[in-house]
């Protein structure tokens, strides 16, 4: 008779859960991190856009290399600053 190993699902869980939780955070969300550490509150701001406006704000954020939140923050900072 083969031996059975049940105890395989709750290993598999564990290790997909360390590697979860070791993966490297994106860029924005590590702004966000600091700034919150900070102590600079930040506010969510949601706006449904024409579908040509959003893909012109995409090229430019990945021309510039940058996040589309990020570009649209720069843009309202140089307004409103």
């Amino acid at each position: 008779m083969k031996k059975v190993n049940t105890g395989g699902l709750g290993d598999a869980a564990n290790k997909v859960s360390k590697r979860v939780h070791h993966q490297d955070i994106g860029e924005e969300q590590t702004t966000r991190r600091i700034r919150e550490s900070s102590g600079e509150s930040l506010k969510r701001l949601n706006i449904e856009l024409p579908e040509d406006v959003h893909k012109e704000l995409k090229l430019e954020a990945v021309m510039k290399g940058v996040s589309m939140r990020q570009l649209v923050e720069e843009m309202l900072r140089a307004r409103y600053q």
